[in-house]
């Protein structure tokens, strides 16, 4: 095993073939978030079962009780079950094609494309962003503000927007391109302003902008079950992929 930092629980646990990451998850310091590089790719290839347990050790040695990972294709996800990791939850991922262009309705408020990593959005919007994803996905999904700042530097560059309703922000989006390629990282919609059409706006905004940026190509993911999402994403031409992606978990022993 290459270790190569460890910070407060947090830090890289394998750096080879892929590199895994660990830290706390939000919310919920006693499990660790395992953040496996490549994770999207259908061809990646983890380590044998014997070096998945050495970080299984790691994060059990680290003071974790359980873990929980990035989402995984098919592949990665059968290694990792090889160690005793189970479906936690289960992703559709989508891809649209940028070739037709995309007319937005309603313009909406965007926050500049790229921020170094000393510099974020205003508290406020950050703080109000939080907020609506904790609300729309639960404490156990919500993001926290290094998830957040992980997202905004996940690609080249990102983009949020947001929209708002009685004179505060319902709603955002986080858009991300890297080369030709672009990403819907993350939306949200607060449940009070939900089937307003405050997200098919937000999705609109976010597919313009990437595609003033020369993509071919833009990828979402979105829980198998949701299928408020799934129907705004087919709406706007996503269409599914032939793979899942699955977020995997397992308890550790002490």
């Amino acid at each position: 095993m290459s270790l190569v930092e460890q910070r407060s629980r947090a830090g890289v646990i394998w750096s080879g073939v892929t590199t895994a990451r660990a830290r706390p998850w939000p919310q919920v310091p006693s499990r660790a978030f395992l953040l496996i590089g490549g994770s999207h790719n259908p061809t990646l290839q983890l380590p044998e079962a014997p070096i998945l347990q050495t970080w299984v050790d790691t994060l059990s040695r680290w003071g974790y009780d359980s873990v929980r990972t990035s989402p995984l294709a098919p592949v990665a996800a059968t290694a990792l079950s090889s160690v005793g990791f189970k479906t936690s939850q289960k992703l559709t991922l989508l891809e649209r094609p940028d070739t037709d262009p995309v007319i937005v309705a309603r313009p909406l408020q965007s926050v500049r494309s790229r921020f170094p990593m000393s510099r974020m959005p205003a508290a406020s919007m950050v703080e109000a962003i939080l907020d609506i994803d904790r609300a729309a996905f639960g404490q156990d999904w919500m993001m926290d503000e290094q998830t957040f700042r992980e997202a905004l530097h996940a690609t080249h560059r990102a983009r949020i927007f947001v929209s708002h309703a009685t004179g505060r922000i319902s709603g955002f989006v986080i858009a991300g391109v890297t080369d030709t390629y672009g990403f819907i990282q993350r939306l949200a919609v607060h449940p009070d302003f939900q089937r307003r059409g405050d997200a098919s706006s937000l999705v609109q905004n976010s597919l313009a902008w990437i595609q003033s940026r020369g993509c071919r190509s833009t990828v979402v993911n979105t829980e198998v079950s949701n299928t408020a999402a799934l129907s705004i994403y087919e709406h706007h031409g996503f269409v599914p992929l032939d793979y899942n992606l699955s977020v995997m978990e397992r308890q550790l022993s002490i």
